[in-house]
Parts: structure tokens; C-alpha cells; sequence
């Protein structure tokens, strides 16, 4: 899992408010801001490589996040496996691939660059579970839509915390099928036009979004261990629904501590308390510096087990009597006449394509749509996903 995308905005630019025990009350501290450590890491039960992200905090505007290049990052399991980790891309990537087993305590071990060390405390896999996930037709807000809903349940009432990600790809096709392209040649100081064949498979293709932001829900009121938490709406003109859509939910089951951790990051954070210069706080998390006791440490180590479930629908599974979204932004063709386009430095080429020649024996111009109404490659990838099924 990739803890970036769900906190990135809250990691990067800020510490929070210190955390004590995970059931006794945050202190919220006003205090000037500190360059700091920043932990962000979930094991999981999946057999992969998994991934640990680590980066230095920074001043309250600096919106530019840091990673902590050349630290050695090791995780050790109760049984003194030791599970090494390369640095990759900004992050740190195990060497093999492994998974987190029952019944095991593991610990984060951190030596920076610079010598200092850090320390988790020793985690356990949580209950794992299964997930099914449902979808109903909704009206939220006056807004028709598609509900998509987790539910799970654990017989033996031991989960009770959970968060929440998803990954969500849908099918594009574009309403200009392009066939030619035009090309400016200079020849003798002087431009011309040259028609050549347009790249092939630009007209369909599949974007995909990752869920950002902390998803949370807990059954610890409930005489059962049962969720059914609404994980995504989806507007029925919203054009993801138009060809094919496919949505994959992962729920990781936490403990109390790592539970009330991401609750407390978004509490602060969505009350607008981030945000103010006066208290650039922080919530102390389960990792510490080994060299020094009073050095502040932002993040937290997670050993979760996950169940992910990935389902796929579109428009005409809920509404085949009706006509979905065309597309998602109007596409009109228009006649650019070459002095049009030669007094805007040839950039319409650039960010419109041909699709076909304006009236007259000698072409007036080019009839021309924007460039994402025909390519979709330009604002996404053409390559058909590995679990994509029509």
C-alpha cells in the first residue's frame, strides 16, 4: 500500500499534536515548526514487495517533500528474520518479496545516513478478513448515482477498526476517430503542411485514479463485527460510467492504536487546526529515535492485513433504457483557415487534430477538434489494463 496518497498532504507539511498513549487525551502543543522524520509504511499479509516511505518534514509553505536518501531500513520479524530494503524511486522497496505471517511480532529498524536510528514498536497482523462489495442505485443531495458499499463481517468480533482505499479505472472512448495527422515542414524559409498517418490505437483508452484522503469506520458500538461502509458515489452523468468502469476496494484491518492515529491526523486536519501558523503540532506516532529521546518522529509503522475486492459495471447495467453521458467535455469540430493558424505560431497542430479539409479545390483551412476529443493518449494510457475484463 502506498500511505503517500492518503497523507501525503498531511506528512509532508506538518506535524501534529502529541499522542501520549492511544487512549488517553492529545495534547495539542503551539510550538515553532521542526525539521523532522516522516515514517509512512504499511505491512501487509499480501506475498510483495512492500514498501516504506521515509522524508524529512519542512517549513510550514514549503509544499516540496524531501525523501531521506541512504538510510539503511531494515524490518525484523520475532523469529530474527531480517527483511532488508533498497532505496527506488524515493522510496525504499523490500529486496524479495514477502508477506506478513500470524502470530509475529515485527519491528522497523532505521539508521539515516547521517547515523541517527529510529525504531518502531513491535506490531502483530491484525484478524484478517474477507469483503464483498454492493452497488444500489442512490439519491444523495437531490444527485442520482451508483452507491458502492463494503461489507464484511468477522465471526469472532476481533477486527473491529478499519480503513479504507480504492483504485478506480474506466474505459475512455473518444467521439473523433483520427486517421491523419498534419505536420509543419520548412522548406526554402517558408511552412508548409504534410499529412501523415496518425499513431494507431489513440481513440480508446483507460484512466485510472487512486483514492486520497483517510476512510475509516469501526464496529466497536455494534453487538456484531459487520460493516457496510459506503466507500464511493458515483453521479449517473458522471462519464467514468459511460463505457466500462472497474473499482477495487482494499480494507485493511487495524489495531486500536494505528486506528486512532489516522483518525486523529484527520480529525486535525479536516477542523482547518493544520492550517493554522500557530500550531504547527503533531501527533506522535509508534516510532522513536533511538539517540535521542526528544527528537519528534512523524508517522507510523502498520503491520494490517488486507482484503481487496474488485468489481466491474457501467451506465447500462442500472439504467438501460436511458443514454449515458457522451462524453466528458464538449467536442465541436471547426474550420481553422491556414492564416488562423499560422497567427497563432502553428500551436493549434500542436493541440488539435485533423480530421479533414475545409471546402474549396485548394483546402481553405482544416476542420480540427481539441486533441483529447480524438487522442486520448494525450491525457491518458492506451494500454489495456492486466485485469481488465469487457
Amino acid at each position: 500500500m502506498n500511505l503517500s496518497r492518503i497523507k501525503k498532504s498531511t506528512l509532508a507539511l506538518f506535524a501534529f499534536a502529541v499522542l501520549t498513549s492511544c487512549t488517553e487525551q492529545y495534547i495539542y502543543q503551539n510550538q515553532d515548526f521542526e525539521d523532522a522524520i516522516t515514517v509512512e509504511a504499511t505491512l501487509t499479509n499480501e506475498l510483495k514487495y512492500q514498501e516504506i516511505n521515509i522524508a524529512r518534514t519542512r517549513v510550514l509553505n514549503d509544499t516540496v517533500k524531501i525523501p531521506e536518501s541512504g538510510a539503511d531500513v531494515t524490518v525484523v520479524d520475532s523469529d530474527k528474520n531480517v527483511f532488508h530494503f533498497n532505496e527506488k524511486d524515493g522510496k525504499y522497496i523490500s529486496v524479495i518479496e514477502f508477506k506478513v505471517e500470524p502470530n509475529k511480532n515485527y519491528q522497523l529498524k532505521i539508521t539515516t545516513k547521517s547515523g541517527k536510528s529510529y525504531v518502531s514498536s513491535p506490531q502483530v497482523l491484525t484478524t484478517q478478513n474477507t469483503i464483498d462489495l454492493e452497488t444500489t442505485v442512490e439519491d444523495k443531495n437531490g444527485v442520482r448515482g451508483i452507491q458502492v458499499s463494503v461489507k464484511s463481517f468477522d465471526p469472532t468480533n476481533t477486527s473491529k477498526y478499519y480503513r479504507y482505499e480504492y483504485e478506480e479505472t474506466y474505459k475512455i472512448i473518444t467521439p473523433h476517430p483520427i486517421e491523419t495527422r498534419i505536420n509543419l515542414v520548412k522548406q526554402n524559409g517558408y511552412y508548409s503542411y504534410v499529412k501523415v498517418p496518425a499513431p494507431p490505437n489513440i481513440q480508446t483508452c483507460f484512466t485510472t485514479k487512486h483514492s486520497t484522503g483517510i476512510r475509516q469506520t469501526n464496529t466497536t458500538a455494534l453487538t456484531e463485527d459487520r460493516v457496510k461502509y459506503p466507500i464511493r458515489f458515483i453521479a449517473d452523468t458522471d462519464y467514468m460510467l459511460t463505457n466500462r468502469y472497474s473499482i477495487m476496494v482494499s480494507q485493511y484491518t487495524q489495531s486500536q492504536a494505528a486506528y486512532d492515529y489516522y483518525y486523529t491526523s484527520k480529525k486535525m486536519f479536516d477542523s482547518g487546526e493544520l492550517l493554522s501558523p500557530n500550531q504547527p503540532g503533531y501527533v506522535v506516532g509508534n516510532i522513536k529515535s533511538t539517540s535521542d529521546s526528544n527528537e519528534k518522529v512523524v508517522g507510523y509503522f502498520e503491520v494490517a492485513s488486507v482484503a481487496k475486492k474488485r468489481i466491474f459495471f457501467s451506465f447500462k447495467d442500472f439504467f438501460p433504457s436511458e443514454k449515458p453521458t457522451e462524453y466528458f467535455t464538449t467536442c465541436n469540430a471547426r474550420l481553422y483557415y491556414f492564416n488562423e493558424i499560422e497567427q497563432n505560431d502553428y500551436d493549434l497542430i500542436k493541440t488539435h487534430d485533423f480530421i479533414g479539409d475545409g471546402p474549396g479545390m485548394i483546402p481553405s483551412g482544416f476542420y480540427m477538434v481539441e486533441k483529447e476529443c480524438g487522442d486520448c493518449t494525450s491525457f491518458s494510457s492506451n494500454v489495456i489494463p492486466s485485469f481488465w475484463e469487457n
